[in-house]
């Protein structure tokens, strides 16, 4: 459901088929290389959302998913 109504970024790999915490961090290890082979500084910020739904906008929430022709039995 989640990659068929684009519901998140292609950046992000969390809740997408065929991904694993293991799979985001070879990507990460592997742009900071990249980064390293042609001469680049690199640094990273890493935060925790835990707790980011319990300060959701419902309604504008419910907006984004119509918009995106998801079911009504889903937005239930």
């Amino acid at each position: 459901m989640i990659g068929h109504y684009e519901l998140i970024s292609g950046a992000q790999s969390r809740g997408k088929a065929n991904s694993a915490t293991t799979d985001a961090i070879l990507s990460f290890v592997h742009d900071i290389y990249t980064a390293w082979n042609h001469g680049k500084v690199t640094s990273a910020l890493t935060f925790n959302i835990k707790g980011y739904f319990d300060f959701l906008n419902y309604d504008r929430l419910l907006v984004e998913m119509q918009k995106r022709r998801i079911p009504l039995e889903y937005l239930k």
